[in-house]
């Protein structure tokens, strides 16, 4: 059954997905760690991200659902000459970000769904890694995702880096298709992953499909080949975890 505002379970509320995020900021402070264990996954993520921004050359950024921070300061650092603003609800995750933030770079508490927490824009790009699939439900994650596009320059980019579950559907699919289990709780409790027609229909999302050679290697041949896929150019469309560019 599709997770809706009035259908996700009572759990996954928004103080429970915060509070868990509290708890992994205690857990491993600073470290990568925090908001994605899988190492190689987390450096594609990045090194993907990176190379658009580059290409942008955006004079204001802002990293909404940043964690503690540990991407952004990666951006920041790369781009001396960019002003990078990080966000997050929780605020134990922006305690460890703030205690190691590069000179342009600031980190606010604040909470996507609550338009007057956010740093006020504008913004040339709007960027998330793993937030809005945090928000519970796609009606909060529509509203979600327009308080972020009311806060780009007028010619600014929103890149949302998002997990969808077509990719997880896709992927579980072929394993079967190959004799393989499918794999089990990609999608946690506090996640609820996008579907791409809905972001296409509502936001007019172009979609990069770049982790789609590394989920092939790493998911369905075998899982010591994340080191290397994390290198690979992304070929096909496969892969749940997504870049959506809205313009």
């Amino acid at each position: 059954m599709e997770n809706t505002a009035s259908t996700f379970p009572a759990h996954r509320t928004a103080a429970s997905i915060r509070e868990f995020w509290d708890q992994r900021a205690r857990q491993f402070g600073a470290d990568a760690r925090a908001t994605l264990r899988e190492t190689h996954l987390r450096d594609l993520e990045v090194r993907i991200m990176l190379s658009r921004l580059r290409r942008l050359k955006p004079a204001r950024v802002l990293d909404a659902g940043c964690g503690n921070g540990w991407s952004t300061r990666q951006y920041a650092l790369a781009m001396p000459r960019t002003q990078f603003v990080g966000a997050d609800f929780s605020s134990a995750m922006i305690e460890h970000a703030a205690r190691h933030s590069p000179p342009n770079c600031l980190f606010v508490v604040a909470d996507v769904m609550d338009a007057s927490t956010l740093p006020p824009g504008p913004f040339d790009v709007v960027m998330t890694q793993r937030c809005i699939q945090n928000v519970p439900g796609w009606e909060n994650q529509k509203k979600a995702i327009r308080n972020l596009l009311k806060l780009r320059a007028p010619h600014g980019v929103a890149m949302l880096m998002e997990c969808s579950r077509d990719g997880v559907e896709q992927l579980n699919r072929l394993r079967v298709f190959l004799g393989m289990s499918p794999i089990e709780g990609i999608e946690p409790w506090h996640n609820t992953f996008l579907r791409d027609a809905r972001m296409i229909e509502e936001f007019g999302a172009r979609i990069d499909y770049f982790s789609s050679t590394y989920m092939f290697l790493a998911k369905v041949v075998h899982k010591r080949l994340s080191a290397i896929a994390r290198h690979l150019p992304p070929l096909g469309r496969f892969g749940y975890d997504r870049l959506y560019l809205i313009r």
